[in-house]
This record gives structure tokens, sequence and C-alpha cells, in this order.
């Protein structure tokens, strides 16, 4: 080839390998999970094989079935040789080839894709080359060629992605023990581990928090974030009630006992000013992102979320928070509230796999718990109800009594009435806070532990406070 003719002549590819691995997937769409962590629509060579791979996720992450019939209406209609659209998807699934190569095609689409790029690379290395300018430095210009080798690499498929379940759960213990730690997001306070029986919030996990409205259920998921933060986790947090502003200003407060009020009013010290200045600025350097969403649905709270995995990404397991589930649009409006609740949270939870970071979704309890003689939260009280919580690894309820303490005393009218009280509600419920669980997986969803509420910084302490990370640990 002309070392002046600057494109390449064969393009790696295996079209082969697309159409098979594409005919699995419309015969048994469960072959996609299989794929799913090895590809992405950009790795199909053939822009219609890239376009079908796209839709397929797309359908299945909202719960629809994909199959030559379903998924013709999202294709461009189009002739593929001397087949139309509707011809060229029967052949993919008449000829499809047995599911269990499904992982072999994977493996051959993606390695073709680190060739193509390869190429890319070497194609942009001769033209630096070409276009040098007279005294310009070679190895200077080489710096951004450099990063995307690096950014390659790392996208390289891993051999975990071509072995059995078996031997990947094997690796994992390995792994697992070399660490000397579960792989995950580490919990703010000691009380929620013992609850959910897990050291942290493991990636790829589903978790739900569940209170009634001004019960603290944001705070203490801020305070949760901001532990991550400091452990060096991204952090990206979707909600639908408070805005960037109002989340930092909620930090500041339980970090610096500076309340919020004081905060909107700027009526600080010079000392005070110093602190929340230097906060603004360690927030900042963070892998930290606020979205104030409005009506986006969970597919598309999903994305919001790939692509911030995918932009802060630092080997470390990212927490994702939705604030809250009931603000979510529902893909059905027409559906039921049950129907609803089990399709985003299978949306979520699907999330959470494909992104590998643990998600938190809050869920503010529903009238009829409020209505019991013990309003202590069950799973009745999930949005959506009891079979809403199967999508979720865990869930965390908070119950602060003093709330609803205060609000019958102020309606009782009968002597019944304040017995019901005084059996129901402790004595000394101010400041006092319970986190107890509705579901855990691996452990008793009877564990409750207490913790002290300070209303005044909206923050959550641990009554072992030597357990408790310190406040701005690793400043």
């Amino acid at each position: 080839m002309n070392a002046h003719d600057r494109t390449f002549q064969t393009v790696p590819q295996n079209i082969e390998a697309e159409q098979a691995l594409l005919g699995c997937i419309l015969i048994n769409n469960a072959v996609y999970d299989v794929v799913a962590r090895i590809l992405e629509p950009e790795h199909f060579s053939e822009p219609l094989h890239r376009l079908m791979f796209e839709k397929v996720g797309a359908m299945l992450l909202v719960g629809k079935g994909v199959n030559p019939v379903t998924i013709r209406s999202y294709l461009p209609d189009e002739k593929i040789g001397d087949m139309t659209l509707t011809e060229y998807l029967a052949a993919l699934a008449a000829h499809a080839p047995p599911p269990v190569h499904a992982r072999d095609y994977a493996a051959t689409i993606h390695d073709m894709w680190i060739a193509r790029q390869s190429l890319t690379l070497a194609q942009q290395a001769v033209d630096t080359i070409l276009d040098m300018q007279p005294g310009a430095d070679i190895l200077d210009k080489f710096g951004p060629l450099e990063e995307s080798i690096a950014n390659l690499r790392a996208q390289r498929l891993k051999g975990e992605n071509r072995i059995g379940v078996g031997k990947h759960y094997i690796e994992a213990m390995n792994a697992a023990r070399q660490r000397g730690k579960v792989r995950g997001v580490p919990l703010c306070l000691p009380e929620i581990e013992e609850v959910i029986s897990e050291p942290c919030m493991e990636a790829g996990n589903l978790y739900g928090l569940l209170s009634s409205s001004g019960e603290g259920k944001t705070s203490l998921t801020l305070q949760m974030i901001l532990h991550a933060l400091r452990k060096g986790h991204p952090v990206q947090f979707l909600s639908y009630d408070q805005s960037g502003d109002q989340c930092i200003r909620q930090m500041v407060a339980q970090e610096y006992g500076i309340e919020a009020r004081r905060q909107r009013f700027a009526d600080l010290s010079e000392k005070e000013w110093m602190k929340v200045v230097e906060f603004g600025n360690w927030i900042d350097s963070r892998p930290f992102e606020v979205i104030k969403c409005t009506d986006q649905n969970a597919a598309q709270l999903v994305g919001l979320a790939r692509t911030f995995v995918k932009r802060h990404g630092n080997g470390e397991v990212p927490l994702i928070g939705v604030d809250h589930i009931g603000s979510v649009t529902p893909e059905d409006k027409r559906a039921d509230e049950g129907t609803k609740a089990k399709n985003i949270n299978k949306v979520f939870k699907a999330g959470a796999e494909m992104t590998d970071a643990a998600w938190l979704i809050l869920n503010q309890r529903n009238s009829y718990g409020m209505k019991r003689d013990n309003p202590r939260p069950i799973s009745a009280d999930l949005y959506g109800g009891d079979p809403a919580k199967q999508a979720y690894d865990a869930i965390l309820y908070l119950y602060r009594q003093e709330k609803f303490k205060q609000e019958r005393m102020a309606t009782a009218a009968t002597d019944q009435d304040w017995k019901k009280i005084n059996k129901v509600f402790a004595a000394e419920a101010e400041g006092i806070a319970e986190i107890g669980a509705v579901k855990v997986r691996f452990g008793s969803p009877f564990i409750r532990k207490i913790v002290k509420f300070e209303d005044r910084f909206t923050r959550y302490v641990s009554e072992r406070a030597s357990e408790q990370p310190s406040l701005m640990e690793g400043f």
C-alpha cells in the first residue's frame, strides 16, 4: 500500500458472527443477558446489526419480548441485499445456531471491534507523523494516542466473560479473598450493616430505603453519599425533589453543624465561611453528580447512570441514588401502582447489574400504613405494595416514633386513644430513629437498631460512636 494512502484496505469484521448472535437472541432473549456485559451496540461492524442490538437492549429493559415481529417496527424499512427487512429478520431466526455458542460469537465480535479500533489508532499515528510541523515534538504529539491506547486496553474483553458461571463464582471468591473484603459501597452507620446483614452495598445490587415524608430518608441518603465520596466511590444522585445546592447545603449542615437556615441567609462566621468554601472545593474534586429530574422514566435514568459510570468510573464501585421511585414516570401510565412499581424496579435492577453499581431507591410510604395503630413500616407500605419488593436485594426502613407520636397526641380525644399511644410508642421518643428492614436476602429481616437523629442538623449518629466514621474523615 502506498505510504500516502491513508485508508486501510481490509476492515476486520465478522458479519457471520454478528448474524449468528442476533439470531440466537431473537429465538432466546435470555442470550442477551449472557452477552450484554461483553458487548455494546458500537462493537458491531454492520450499522443495521448495531441498531438491532441497541433496540433489543432497550426493549428488554422495559420488559418487552423480542422476536422478528416485535423488533420490526423499531428498525428502518430497507433492503438487505435481495431481502426485505422482514425476510432478513426471519432468516436470522431460522438459521440461528444453538445458544450455547453465543458467548463465543460475542467474544469474536468484540475482538473484531478491538482490531478495528487498533487500526484507527494506527492510522492516527500515521497521520500525526505525516502532518508534522517543523520544530514540533513528535513524542508530545503522541500523548493523546497513548491515552486512547490505554482506554482501549481497559476495554479489552476480559477472560471472565468467556467462562461458565461455576468458574466465574470460584474466581470471584478468590478475588474477594485477595481483597479481604466484599466489593461494594461502604456504609456510614454500623447499624445499617447489622440490619441488612451485609458489610456494604454490593455492586450489582438494588437497595430500597422506606420511610414517610419528613422522617429523613433523604438526610440518611446524603449521609451515605458523603461517606462513599470520602472513600473514593463515584456517586450520582438522581433527585426529583432536591437540587444540587439543596443537597450540598444539607451535607454541610450534617458535617459542620451549620444549620441549613443559616446557610440560606449566609449567616456565617469567618471560620464557617472558610469551612464552607473548603467543602465546596472538595466536593467539586470528587466524582459526584446531582441531576434534578423532571419527567424521566426508569430506562432514561439507567441511561444517565450508564453515562455517568463510563465518564467517572475509577475502579471503585459506584453508588446511584434515586429520590424517589414514586416520581419516576412509568412506561404504562394506565397500569395499577403495583404493576408500575414492579416494572420500574425490574429496570433498576437490570441497571444495577449493567453499571456494576450499587443502586439505592428511596420509597415514600403509601397512606395505608400511616393509618395502622402501630405505624412501624412493613413491606406493604412500599410504593406498589408487597409485590414491589421482588427486585430488591435488601430494603431498609427508617422509623421515627417521635413524628407519629406527636401526630397521634395532637388528635387524641378519648382514653382509648391515649392507651393506644402509650402502648405503641416509647415514653421517650424524641431524637430517636429506628433502622430496620422489610427484606434481606441473606439474614434475618427482624433486626432493628436504634440511632440518634439530630433534627437541627438532619443527621444520624450511631450509639456506638467509636465505630461510626468521623466527620469529614479523609479531608
